[in-house]
C-alpha cells in the first residue's frame, strides 16, 4: 500500500497541532514502526491534565478530521485511525462530564469535543469534493463502528437521505459525493446499522424529527426494512445506470454503489432467520418449536421480522 501524503494547513502556527500532526502522520503510514500503545502515550503526553476543560482536545479532534479527509476511504489506515481513537478513548482526557445536573445523575460523554467537530465538519465539507467527502464519511462510519459514540443510526440515515431520498436534482461530482458517502455507512457500519433495523430500541420524538425522510421516500421516519430496501434499490439504480445519466456518476461511484447494494442484500439474507433456517441448524428434532421460541431452543427470536415486513 502506497504511503500517505498527509498535510494540515498552518501546522506551524500552533505547537500542539504541529506535534499532533507529526505523530499521526507517522503512525498512519502503512510501513510505520510506531505501535498503537506508543503513539497513544505520545499523544497523551502532549496534553495537559486540564485538557478536557481547554481547547487542546478540540485542536486534537480538528487535526484528526483534517487528516481523515485525506485518507482514501478504502485505505487500511482509515481502520487504523479508528482503532487509535478507540484506544485513546479509555483516557479521561478525551471525555466531558455533564456538571449541569445533580452528582448522581451526571453522565460521562466520551469524545464530546470530537463529536462537536464532526458535526461542524459535516455541515462544511463539500460533496463536490467527492473524495474528501467520502473519506470523511468513512472516518465517521468507522469510529461509530468502534462504539466511540453511543450506538445510533442518525448519521447513517442522514447520508442515505442525501443520496437516495433528496438527490434527484444533483449531478456530477455532487452526485458522486453523496452516493460514495452513503456507501461508506454500508461498507464500514452496515452490519451494525442492520441490527438497528432488526431491533430499533427506544425511539424518541426527537429521533423521528431528525430521521425525517426526504421528498423521494414516501414511508415513515423509522429505520425500517422498507427504508432499507429503498436505499438498496437506490444503490442498484446507480450501479446499473437505470435512473442515472452516464455523465452524472463516475465509474468509481457505480462500482462502490454495486458493492453497497450487494452487501445490503447479503446482510438481510444472512441476518434474518425463519423456520427452515432453524431446521437446518438444530435438526428435525427441533421442528416442533415455533419460530421465536427462544426459551426452549436457545435461538434468538427473529419472528418479529414479519411485523417489519407488514408494517414498515
Amino acid at each position: 500500500m502506497a504511503s500517505l501524503d498527509l498535510k494540515v494547513e498552518d501546522a506551524s502556527g500552533d505547537i500542539l497541532t504541529e506535534k499532533t500532526f507529526h505523530l499521526l502522520r507517522g503512525f498512519l503510514q502503512p510501513d510505520t514502526s510506531l505501535t498503537l500503545d506508543s503513539t497513544a502515550q505520545s499523544i497523551l503526553d502532549l496534553l495537559s491534565p486540564y485538557a478536557p476543560h481547554s481547547t487542546e482536545v478540540w485542536v486534537f479532534g480538528e487535526t484528526c478530521i483534517e487528516l481523515a479527509e485525506q485518507i482514501p476511504y478504502y485505505h487500511p489506515s482509515q481502520l487504523k485511525f479508528a482503532e487509535l481513537l478507540e484506544y485513546l478513548g479509555q483516557s479521561a482526557v478525551f471525555g466531558q462530564i455533564d456538571t449541569a445536573t445533580s452528582p448522581n445523575k451526571r453522565k460521562y460523554h466520551r469524545y464530546q469535543r470530537l463529536g462537536e467537530s464532526l458535526r461542524d465538519a459535516l455541515n462544511t465539507t463539500e460533496p463536490e469534493n467527492a473524495n474528501a467527502y467520502a473519506n470523511f464519511h468513512a472516518f465517521a462510519a468507522n469510529i461509530h463502528e468502534r462504539r466511540i459514540f453511543r450506538t445510533n443510526p442518525t448519521w447513517a440515515i442522514w447520508a442515505q437521505r442525501e443520496a437516495h431520498e433528496t438527490a434527484g436534482k444533483e449531478q456530477g461530482r455532487y452526485r458522486d459525493g453523496y452516493v460514495l458517502a452513503a456507501a461508506q455507512w454500508i461498507l464500514w457500519y452496515g452490519q451494525s446499522l442492520f441490527k438497528q433495523v432488526l431491533f430499533p430500541g427506544e425511539i424518541s420524538s426527537r429521533d423521528l424529527q431528525r430521521w425525517k425522510p426526504g421528498p423521494l421516500y414516501c414511508g415513515k421516519a423509522y429505520l425500517s426494512l422498507q427504508r432499507w430496501h429503498f436505499w438498496r434499490d437506490g444503490f442498484k439504480s446507480v450501479a446499473s445506470g437505470e435512473k442515472e445519466k452516464v455523465e452524472w456518476v463516475s465509474q468509481e461511484c457505480t462500482n462502490v454503489a454495486a458493492k453497497a447494494a450487494e452487501m445490503m442484500d447479503s446482510m438481510e439474507r444472512n441476518m434474518t432467520f425463519d423456520a427452515s433456517d432453524r431446521l437446518t441448524i438444530f435438526g428435525k428434532g427441533h421442528a416442533r418449536h415455533e419460530v421465536g421460541d427462544a426459551s426452549r431452543s436457545g435461538f434468538p427470536n427473529f419472528g418479529f421480522l414479519r411485523h417489519f415486513r407488514r408494517h414498515s
